[in-house]
């Protein structure tokens, strides 16, 4: 890691070697991105593990290597303006024989500062001929932009110049985000697609654009701040104050975080970020889990929370039926959002009273329609012993039911003729028959 506003720099050999050339040192504390991003970048020494799971996601990119990295790299703007655009991390990525410029915005909660149109509000000197510059250089008109996030143009004009600085016609522009709720995407995506780019989501790369003489592709990363500005919740006394969290009127967190796979092989299968997974996990508990143990009786959780260690693991292991984390963000994954910067979650779990009085094969249905019918689940999917099911809670709910048990296979999606109308047919009678 270097740093760097010339065209000779020095390394830096530790994170704090930064500070200086901040714009303040109180950028520099636990909770700021400064110190996130260059934790991140500085542990790793190379591409984060996140990072590089999203420019996987394009061929081109796929096994990228990390060439050289600056720290709140300047960049001239050409613009004849002495004030250069700093960008938070610059880096130069190996493609086999060639070479990608990646510029990195560094973010948790704060925004991407001003509008354009409060930003010139301000006053000052020579600011329309810079924006008219900057907007010649994007492709945008400057009349239209008056909502849009300066800073972005700037990190944006940043990745253009420095690749063809470095003579290559490709360049990414990245956010690296540490904030559980994503704070600042809705700005970001409103950018980027006045831009011209469609594919925008969290943990995700966008489709390749042609910007300022250079093929341009933009994305979110969403990460977790490094152990050492969270690792309080490692201790068996934050645990345990955790498990304590209350989700509803009749679930607590403990009630979700066994795993058989942590269990047998060590893991910890505790949230990195216990704010969403509370979040997400309420939601859960309140909208889906409390009206079914209300109408039915107790329910038994087999199994709910996973985190991203313990389903990578699971995924990868035989007979462990994991899907891919990627899969299981926002489902199993309480923890971390999904592509589309969604929360969710997911739980399996068995009604002791619908299994004892109906364990005729198709059974399984009267209970899936019932939920179809009163509840605002997203997916579920029913398994054969003891009718388990997951259950599953999302900002964008996909309101689809399949099942490993007969009939196999899709009960109902939207656009099946089955799908619309209430089914109280069906379900009637378990109601009847399995009051708690």
């Amino acid at each position: 890691m270097v740093s760097s506003s010339s065209r000779l720099s020095l390394p830096l050999l530790a994170p704090e070697n930064v500070i200086p050339h901040l714009g303040s040192p109180i950028h520099w504390k636990q909770g700021r991105s400064a110190k996130a991003l260059a934790d991140s970048w500085f542990q790793a020494n190379g591409l984060p593990e996140r990072v590089r799971q999203v420019l996987d996601q394009a061929a081109e990119f796929r096994g990228a290597e990390l060439v050289d990295a600056w720290l709140e790299k300047c960049t001239d703007l050409n613009d004849g303006r002495a004030t250069a655009t700093q960008t938070d991390l610059l880096a130069v990525l190996g493609l086999g024989d060639r070479i990608a410029v990646l510029a990195v915005e560094g973010k948790v909660t704060e925004s991407f500062d001003l509008t354009v149109d409060d930003w010139l509000k301000k006053g000052g000197t020579g600011k329309t001929d810079r924006l008219r510059r900057l907007c010649s250089l994007l492709g945008l008109d400057p009349e239209k932009v008056g909502p849009l996030r300066y800073q972005l143009f700037h990190r944006t004009a940043a990745a253009i110049l420095e690749a063809k600085r470095y003579r290559t016609q490709s360049a990414i522009l990245l956010v690296h985000s540490f904030c559980s709720q994503s704070t600042g995407f809705g700005d970001f995506k409103a950018f980027a697609n006045c831009l011209g780019f469609e594919e925008i989501g969290i943990h995700q790369l966008s489709e390749p654009k042609s910007i300022g003489g250079v093929t341009l592709k933009v994305g979110w990363v969403s990460d977790l701040p490094l152990p050492g500005s969270s690792r309080r919740h490692r201790s068996v006394e934050w645990v345990n104050e955790f498990g304590r969290t209350r989700l509803s009127k009749n679930f607590f967190m403990r009630d979700f975080l066994f795993s058989d796979i942590a269990a047998v092989h060590g893991f910890s299968n505790i949230p990195e970020n216990p704010e969403l997974a509370i979040a997400a996990g309420s939601r859960l508990c309140e909208d889906l889990l409390e009206p079914i143990q209300k109408a039915f009786g107790r329910i038994e959780i087999r199994s709910a929370y996973r985190s991203a260690e313990v389903n990578g693991f699971g995924s990868k292991r035989a007979g462990y039926n994991c899907a891919l984390n990627e899969s299981n963000f926002a489902s199993h994954i309480w923890d971390v959002r999904d592509a589309h910067g969604c929360m969710g979650a997911t739980a399996c779990i068995v009604v002791p009273s619908f299994w004892d009085r109906f364990q005729v094969e198709g059974d399984w249905r009267k209970l899936a329609w019932w939920i179809h019918d009163n509840l605002p689940y997203s997916e579920l999917f029913f398994f054969p012993r003891l009718f388990a099911f997951n259950i599953s809670w999302h900002e964008r709910p996909v309101r689809r039911i399949d099942s490993y048990v007969h009939p196999k296979g899709c009960l109902t999606k939207p656009g099946m003729p089955n799908h619309a109308g209430s089914h109280e047919r069906e379900w009637t009678e378990i109601l009847q028959n399995t009051q708690p």
